[in-house]
């Protein structure tokens, strides 16, 4: 568990990377926006590549956190998977998409923290895995008429989830396009 000192450094930080991209971000500008000092700041992280990998760690955790409630809530299936994607998402794509250096901070995020979003990938991918053969095992949902494994099935949700987040436009019609997706899988899952 994150100390308090430490989160009101990170969600300073991520204002900061957001207002000047992260090449003119200085550990000088996370402080004073932190209300600290630089010194203080280096009691917590070595330097500001330290600093951003911890946020994304930090920034990821909560995505996933915020996907885990939507899987496990007792809305129905297709709502369930909904709500935790379109959580999951918005919460990794809202400070990139917000930024003017949106483009600046992915690639920062790809160079310094790329073992940090494939765990995240990763565990999102287990995540649907895990909602869909639970929702198979409860008969919510029937795989038999999609002629897919709930593996095979969790892998397309996923990979149709990247590319929505990657397509033009993507946090505007996130919802719109997760809404579609969603009604496909309805359709297709649905018991008879």
């Amino acid at each position: 568990m994150m100390d308090e000192k430490k989160k009101h450094i990170m969600t300073a930080a991520i204002e900061v990377f957001t207002r000047y991209g992260f090449k003119k971000t200085s550990m000088q500008d996370i402080a004073d926006a932190a209300m600290t000092s630089r010194a203080a700041l280096y009691l917590h992280f070595k330097n500001k590549d330290d600093l951003f990998r911890s946020l994304m760690t930090w920034h990821q955790g909560e995505a996933l956190k915020a996907a885990e409630a939507g899987f496990s809530s007792s809305s129905p299936f297709i709502l369930r998977m909904e709500n935790a994607l379109t959580d999951f998402t918005m919460m990794i794509m809202a400070p990139v998409k917000a930024s003017t250096h949106g483009l600046e901070l992915f690639e920062a995020t790809m160079m310094l923290a790329g073992d940090i979003n494939a765990a995240t990938s990763l565990r999102l991918r287990e995540l649907i895995e895990d909602a869909v053969r639970t929702a198979a095992s409860r008969k919510e949902i029937s795989l038999s008429a999609t002629g897919l494994s709930a593996e095979a099935l969790a892998d397309l949700l996923y990979v149709c989830l990247d590319g929505i987040k990657k397509a033009p436009n993507g946090l505007e019609k996130l919802d719109q396009r997760l809404a579609a997706l969603m009604r496909l899988l309805d359709t297709s899952t649905r018991p008879s």
